[in-house]
């Protein structure tokens, strides 16, 4: 069954008639190790090791990724309090021509919409609201080489009148 699974989800390659939409977070396909830096309202702040697996899916319609942190040997140790495993997939919206991304975060019981557009170099991901609630969520992939890249998320807390960058990511590529 779980064959079955993976064999119907990953997919080798991109499908040809959204390649071009899709090259924008193709360029990550693969493994990536990272460092998790977690910046507090009081001027502290921690980190945490993990890693970020990227895939095609879906006939090459959507892209996946698995953000695993702290990354699966250091989850076994039981060092580390803060982390998530979560997946995102992102797909072309051939309707609005936009591509769209869906977070799912279970440890920390998060999901999250956005619509995505390339900014210069950097992507950005701001977050679609489908509520009333009053956080909002904006992610920035910046600095982007061939194997590295930094992830900056900024938060804020009153509808989007005022962003605090709460979290980055300093990527480096695995594989």
């Amino acid at each position: 069954m779980r064959n079955d699974f993976i064999d119907s989800l990953v997919s080798d390659s991109p499908h040809q008639k959204y390649k071009e939409k899709l090259m924008l977070f193709g360029q990550f396909i693969g493994s990536w190790d990272f460092k998790w830096i977690g910046h507090e309202v009081d001027g502290s702040s921690w980190s945490v090791p993990g890693e970020w697996i990227f895939s095609w899916i879906l006939e090459g319609r959507a892209i996946q990724d698995n953000w695993i942190c702290p990354g699966r040997i250091q989850r076994r140790s039981g060092r580390y309090s803060k982390g998530e495993y979560g997946t995102t997939i992102r797909f072309y919206d051939f309707k609005e021509d936009i591509l769209k991304t869906v977070w799912i975060g279970p440890v920390l019981s998060q999901m999250n919409f956005f619509r995505t557009e390339q900014k210069g170099n950097d992507i950005a991901l701001n977050e679609i609201e489908i509520s009333e609630k009053q956080k909002r969520s904006r992610w920035v992939f910046t600095d982007i080489e061939k194997d590295s890249f930094r992830w900056l998320a900024h938060i804020s807390k009153d509808y989007g009148k005022s962003w605090r960058m709460n979290q980055e990511v300093i990527a480096e590529r695995k594989n």
